[in-house]
C-alpha cells in the first residue's frame, strides 16, 4: 500500500478536504485539537466552504485557502499546511484569518439587505507547519487569541489560532499520551513510514489509512497529488544543486582571496561570493528575489 503524505499541501487537501469523503477525518481532527476547549469542542458537523478568494491578492497571487470549513454552531475554520519553511508564516496566519472575518460585512449587507451590525461568526486558523517558527516558543502546539494582557484571561473566542509545529513534535509512538498526540503523529510520520499507527484500537485511524492510500484515488486526484511531489522535489534538487555548486565556487575564489589578504578576511570573502553566485544561479532558474530571500533568511 502507497500512502499520500499529509505534510504536502495536495496530500492534506485530499485526506482532510474532499466533500462526502473526508467529513469524518476533518471532524476527529478538530475535535482532538479542541478537546479541552468548551467553546468549540463536540464538533459533530462541517460544510466545506470556498477556499478561493480571487478578489483578495497578495503581490499578484490570490488568496487560497487549504481547507475553509464552517461546523453547525457556525464556527469557522481555516486548517493551512505549510511543508517548508515559509517567511512570515505568523503574519500570514493572520492576514488570513483576519480576512475571513472581515469578509462578514460584506456578506451580511449582501445577504440581508442592511447595515451589519457586527455580529460576527468565531474564526479560528488552524496552521500546521513541518517547521520551527521563530516567534514561537520549541512545542508542538501554541495557542493564541485576544487577552487581557495583565491577566491573561480571554477576552472572546472570535479570532483564535493555533499553531502546531511537527518539527517539535519529537514522541514515538509509544510515547504519544493522548488522543492529540496519535493524530500528530501520524499527520508527521505516516507518509514517511508508509504505515498508519494505533489502528488496532482507532477506528477512525484505520479510516484515515483508507482514504490515504494512493490507490484509491482518481485519475485526476492522483495527477494532482503527484504533481505536487514533483514540484516540491524538484524545487528542493534545485536550491541544493545551486547551493552546492555557489559553495564549491565561492569556497575556491576565497581561498584564492585568503592566501593573499590573509586566512581570515579570505573565508569571509569566500562566503560571500558563494552568496552572490548561488544568488545569480537562482534568479537565472527563475526565482524570484522573495524566493531568494526567504532561502537565505
Amino acid at each position: 500500500m502507497s500512502l499520500m503524505d499529509p505534510t504536502y499541501d495536495a496530500g492534506f487537501k485530499l485526506m482532510f478536504g474532499r466533500e462526502n469523503v473526508s467529513e469524518e477525518l476533518l471532524i476527529e481532527l478538530l475535535n482532538a485539537i479542541f478537546a479541552d476547549d468548551p467553546f468549540f469542542s463536540n464538533i459533530s458537523h462541517v460544510k466545506y466552504l470556498n477556499t478561493d478568494h480571487p478578489h483578495e491578492r497578495v503581490k499578484g497571487k490570490g488568496i487560497r485557502y487549504d481547507l475553509f470549513c464552517e461546523t453547525s454552531s457556525g464556527h469557522r475554520f481555516i486548517v493551512e499546511m505549510q511543508r517548508n519553511w515559509k517567511q512570515h508564516f505568523v503574519e500570514r496566519a493572520v492576514y488570513y484569518v483576519s480576512r475571513a472575518v472581515a469578509e462578514q460585512g460584506y456578506m451580511g449587507k449582501a445577504q440581508e439587505g442592511n447595515d451589519w451590525d457586527y455580529a460576527l461568526m468565531p474564526v479560528v486558523g488552524v496552521m500546521f507547519c513541518n517547521f520551527n517558527i521563530s516567534e514561537l516558543p520549541d512545542k508542538p502546539i501554541t495557542r493564541v487569541g485576544l487577552c487581557d494582557t495583565d491577566t491573561g484571561k480571554p477576552l472572546n473566542g472570535y479570532v483564535r489560532y493555533v499553531f502546531i509545529q511537527l518539527a517539535s513534535f519529537r514522541k514515538s509512538e509509544e510515547e504519544c499520551e493522548n488522543y492529540l498526540d496519535e493524530w500528530i503523529y501520524n499527520i508527521k510520520n505516516m507518509g514517511p513510514n508508509q504505515n498508519v499507527a494505533f489502528t488496532a484500537y482507532r477506528e477512525i485511524f484505520r479510516r484515515l489509512e483508507d482514504i490515504g492510500n494512493v490507490a484509491t484515488l482518481s485519475p485526476e486526484d492522483r495527477r494532482s497529488y503527484e504533481a505536487d511531489l514533483k514540484f516540491v522535489r524538484d524545487r528542493k534538487a534545485e536550491l541544493n544543486g545551486a547551493h552546492s555548486q555557489g559553495f564549491t565556487e565561492g569556497r575556491a575564489e576565497g581561498r584564492a582571496e585568503g592566501r593573499a589578504e590573509g586566512r581570515a578576511e579570505g573565508r569571509a570573502e569566500g562566503e560571500e561570493i558563494e552568496k552572490e553566485k548561488t544568488i545569480r544561479k537562482l534568479r537565472a532558474r527563475g526565482w524570484s528575489d522573495e524566493q531568494i530571500a526567504d532561502f537565505y533568511n
